[in-house]
C-alpha cells in the first residue's frame, strides 16, 4: 500500500493500532451489543404506538428483521478488525524532480528521515488488523491518488532551490574574512579598472553573452579572470598560500615566509584551495550547487546556456554568490591592513572591523533563515504531517462511530466518503505545486536564465518583492483553499448520497416502519367492519 508522506508510514500503524484498542474494550464491555438492544425496544415501541396490542408483535418483528439485517452487515464490515495489514506491505514513493529524478521509495524498515528512529515512532507494531470496509477505502483511496500522480509531469523542483539559495551561506568566520579580503584587494580594483577603461574585445563579449552582463558585478566574474586577475596580486600575505620566490618577488628571499601572496586568479579559482572551492564545499552551499548542477545537466537551457559545460560552471556562480549574498561579504569594504608597510596604524580598527564583519555574517545567516521559515514553502511539510495525524486520529476513534451511530449504513457511507475527500488533499497539492511552479515560469518569460538567477539570488528576490509576495500569496491560497473548498463540496455531495439513500430504504427506519404497519392495521379494520356490514345486510 502506498502512502502520501513519510510520517504516514507510522501514524496509519499507529491510528489502526489505537482502534484495536478500543474495539476490544467496547466488545469486552458488551457496549457493542447496546445497538441491537436499542433497536429491538425502539422497534417494539413504536410498533405498539401505532398498532393494537394483538398485531404489535409481528409488526415489531418484521421491521426489526429489517433493521436487525442491515445493522449486522454494516456491523460486520465496519467493526472488527479483520485483515491484516502488514509495515512490510506499506511504502512512500516521493514524487520525483529534475533535481532528483529517482528518489528513493520510504519503507517503515528504512524510512529515509528522522521517523523511526532516536525513539521517534520506533515502536510502531510490525503488523495491524483492520475492518474490511475500512480497509477497502483506503486502499481504493490511495490506488486512485497514485494513480492520479503518475499522470502528473514531473516537478522542476524550482522552489527547493529557491529555499536552498535563501539558506545558503559562509558560516565560517575565516572563510568570511578571506572572502572579505579578496573583495577588498582584488574585486575592487578590478572593477574600478573595468569602468574606467570600458575594455572592449572578442573574448569579453563571448564572455559576457555566456555568462550574463551582470557577471562584472560580482568578485568571481570571468571577465575579471580573463583580464585582471592573472596580473593582480593580494595586498597581504594569505593563510594557506605558500610563499612562491618567483611570483612573491617584493619579499626579501633569504628572510623565512610563512605564507606568499597568491594572483587573484589563483587565489579564486584554484582547485584544491581556491577561495569559490571553500565556498562550494560549506555545508549550506553544498546542497544548493548539488540541485543547481542537476538542473543545468538536466535542462542546459534553462540556465540560458546551451553547452553542458558552461551552463554548469554558471550553476557553481549562482551557489557562490548566493552565499556571498547572504553572508553580506560585500559589506566588508574598507580598512584591511597589510604587510608591505601600508596602513599598519589600522591595526586596532581592523580588530574591530574584523568582529563586526563576523557578527554581521552571523546576523544575515540567522536572518535567511529567519525569512525562509516564514515562507509559505513551510506549508509543502507541515501540511503533509498534519494530514497524516488527522488520518490517525480519525481512525482510532471510528469505533465509537460505528458503534454511537448505531451501525447506520448512512454513517459508514458518510465516513468513507470523508476519508477519501482527507486522502484526496495530496493530489490537490501536487496541483497546487505545478501551479506554482508553471507561474514562475511566466511571471519570467524568456530565457529561464533570469528566472533561475531570481531564485537563486537574495538580490534578485530583493528587486522582485511584488512578485515574491503574489507568489507567496499564490502558494498560500491554493494550498489551503484547494482542500478547504474540495472538502466543503465532497462532504456536500455526501449529504447528498445519503440522503438518497434514506430515501430508497424507507423501511429500514423504525419510526418509518411503525408508521407503515399502524396504517395497514387500520386499514385492515376497516376492510373487517365493511365485509360485517355486507353479512348483516344479507341476512
Amino acid at each position: 500500500m502506498q502512502v502520501d508522506s513519510y510520517l504516514e508510514l507510522f501514524t496509519t500503524l499507529f491510528g489502526w493500532q489505537f482502534y484495536g484498542i478500543i474495539w476490544d474494550v467496547l466488545a469486552t464491555t458488551g457496549i457493542v451489543y447496546v445497538p441491537f438492544i436499542v433497536m429491538l425496544v425502539n422497534n417494539w415501541r413504536q410498533a405498539r404506538a401505532n398498532s393494537e396490542y394483538r398485531s404489535a408483535w409481528s409488526i415489531s418483528l418484521r421491521t426489526m428483521e429489517l433493521d436487525f439485517y442491515l445493522a449486522l452487515f454494516v456491523a460486520m464490515l465496519s467493526g472488527p478488525p479483520a485483515l491484516p495489514l502488514a509495515a512490510s506491505s506499506m511504502s512512500f514513493q516521493p514524487q520525483p524532480t529534475i533535481v532528483d529524478p529517482t528518489p528513493p521509495a520510504a519503507t517503515v524498515a528504512s524510512p529515509q528521515s528522522t521517523y523511526g528512529s532516536g525513539g521517534a515512532f520506533s515502536s510502531a507494531p510490525g503488523s495491524v488488523q483492520v475492518p474490511v470496509w475500512w480497509y477497502a477505502v483506503i486502499t481504493l483511496s490511495k490506488g486512485i491518488n497514485q494513480a492520479i500522480l503518475a499522470g502528473f509531469p514531473t516537478e522542476q523542483g524550482l522552489r527547493q532551490i529557491q529555499q536552498q539559495a535563501q539558506l545558503a551561506t559562509i558560516s565560517d568566520a575565516q572563510l568570511r574574512a578571506e572572502a572579505s579580503q579578496f573583495w577588498y584587494d582584488c574585486y575592487i580594483e578590478a572593477r574600478s579598472r573595468y569602468l574606467r577603461e570600458k575594455p572592449s574585445s572578442a573574448t569579453i563579449t563571448s564572455l559576457l553573452s555566456t555568462y550574463g552582463n551582470d557577471d562584472v558585478d560580482w568578485m568571481g566574474s570571468h571577465v575579471y579572470r580573463a583580464t585582471y586577475y592573472p596580473y593582480m596580486r593580494a595586498r597581504r600575505p594569505v593563510k594557506g598560500w605558500l610563499y612562491d620566490p618567483a611570483r612573491d618577488i617584493d619579499y626579501d628571499p633569504s628572510a623565512i615566509h610563512t605564507w606568499g601572496q597568491p594572483t587573484c586568479e589563483q587565489w579564486w579559482a584554484d582547485p584544491t584551495i581556491g577561495l569559490r572551492e571553500k565556498i562550494l564545499s560549506e555545508s549550506s552551499v553544498l546542497d544548493l550547487n548539488g540541485d543547481l548542477i542537476a538542473v543545468a545537466s538536466a535542462l542546459p537551457s534553462l540556465t540560458g546556456v546551451p553547452v553542458l559545460g558552461a551552463a554548469t560552471e554558471k550553476a557553481k556562480d549562482w551557489a557562490v554568490r548566493a552565499a556571498l549574498d547572504n553572508a553580506r561579504v560585500n559589506a566588508m569594504t574598507s580598512g584591511h591592513p597589510d604587510d608591505l608597510g601600508v596602513n599598519e596604524a589600522n591595526g586596532v580598527f581592523d580588530g574591530i572591523y574584523n568582529a563586526a564583519a563576523d557578527i554581521l555574517g552571523a546576523v544575515g545567516s540567522g536572518y535567511t533563515h529567519l525569512e525562509t521559515t516564514a515562507k509559505t514553502n513551510i506549508l509543502k511539510t507541515g501540511l503533509p504531517m498534519a494530514q497524516a495525524l488527522i488520518l490517525m486520529s480519525i481512525y482510532a476513534l471510528l469505533p465509537f462511530v460505528v458503534v454511537f451511530s448505531r451501525y447506520s449504513l448512512g454513517v459508514m457511507i458518510g465516513a468513507a466518503i470523508a476519508l477519501f475527500a482527507i486522502h484526496f488533499w495530496t493530489v490537490l497539492w501536487r496541483l497546487a505545486a505545478w501551479v506554482d511552479e508553471n507561474m514562475l515560469s511566466a511571471m519570467f518569460p524568456g530565457a529561464l536564465d533570469n528566472l533561475l538567477y531570481w531564485l537563486s539570488s537574495p538580490e534578485g528576490i530583493a528587486t522582485s518583492a511584488s512578485k515574491d509576495l503574489f507568489f507567496d500569496i499564490m502558494l498560500q491560497s491554493m494550498f489551503l483553499g484547494l482542500p478547504f473548498v474540495w472538502t466543503i463540496v465532497v462532504g456536500w455531495a455526501g449529504v447528498s448520497i445519503i440522503g438518497r439513500l434514506a430515501d430508497l430504504m424507507p423501511l429500514s427506519g423504525t419510526k418509518a416502519a411503525g408508521a407503515a404497519a399502524g396504517t395497514g392495521v387500520k386499514k385492515g379494520e376497516e376492510g373487517a367492519r365493511h365485509i360485517k356490514k355486507v353479512m348483516s345486510r344479507g341476512k
